[in-house]
């Protein structure tokens, strides 16, 4: 495991799997990597008090750095890796009446800017975080969230459109700002933004995360009919598939052709 961190240290996921692997480690750092089987796996996921979701990435992790270790040859054998089953995963959004409860009581200006871009840009919360005015383009009323040298992932980061409220957001925080990161505070780069989600939460007593916005705002889409297509492309997802998956469900027209069908109508008709 030591190895294989090492060996992918210039990639945005090394930070994580280094965090997951200093929870792992007291389990696994003794182990025989030919002697691991489903009992052995079954019993990590037990030992640890974290949801199934979390328990299924550490196993992952596991097996990704044993297959590195295969192909590196480290060692000659490895044994097999258990996984639990995928967990049903849960998509929360705000209805608008949450959404603008939960902003009035956003007080923080850095903050007010996030949630600004959160719901009208649907972008990941790093992608927020890490966007520089250079790649705001007033003139064109286009956002690039793919700062230079980024390494595309399978997060794939977007170009999106600045709509009317968005811009005047931005204008205001352009306006005032003092550093080259759009969301600021102090003239410094905001690297977290949980606990002005927080703070706000508690006041408004609607709960909101970062990827609450990112959520709320394809539903948005998807209840205005958005094509899933169209969506999937704002979001930066490699084809609708995910998209389909999670939002389709809330279009208008959901379905609508196959229940028009059974009741030997033709879509369209009354």
């Amino acid at each position: 495991m030591t190895g294989y961190l090492a060996s992918i240290r210039h990639k945005p996921s090394h930070a994580r799997r280094e965090d997951g692997w200093k929870a792992m480690k007291p389990f696994w750092q003794n182990v025989d990597p030919a002697l691991i089987d489903d009992a052995m796996c079954q019993a990590y996921r037990a030992a640890r008090n974290v949801g199934d979701s979390t328990a299924r990435y550490e196993l992952l992790e596991i097996s990704t750095a044993l297959n590195w270790a295969v192909r590196e040859r480290k060692i000659t054998k490895r044994g097999k890796i258990w996984l639990p089953s995928l967990p049903e995963r849960k998509m929360r959004h705000l209805t608008r009446a949450q959404f603008d409860r939960f902003f009035a009581e956003v007080r923080a200006a850095h903050a007010r800017t996030y949630v600004m871009l959160g719901i009208y840009t649907v972008a990941r919360p790093s992608a927020i975080l890490q966007l520089t005015w250079d790649r705001v383009d007033f003139m064109r009323r286009l956002i690039d969230f793919t700062p230079p040298g980024h390494v595309r992932t399978s997060k794939r980061r977007t170009v999106v459109p600045i709509g009317d409220a968005l811009l005047a957001e931005l204008q205001l925080a352009y306006a005032r700002r003092t550093s080259i990161y759009v969301v600021e505070h102090g003239g410094e780069q905001v690297k977290s933004i949980k606990k002005a989600f927080q703070a706000a939460s508690q006041r408004s007593a609607v709960h909101v995360t970062p990827y609450t916005l990112r959520h709320t705002g394809a539903v948005w889409a998807a209840e205005g009919g958005v094509p899933m297509s169209q969506i999937a492309q704002f979001m930066g997802h490699d084809d609708d598939r995910t998209t389909q998956k999670y939002y389709s469900r809330y279009s208008p027209d959901y379905l609508l052709g196959v229940a028009k069908a059974i009741e030997g109508k033709a879509q369209g008709s009354i």
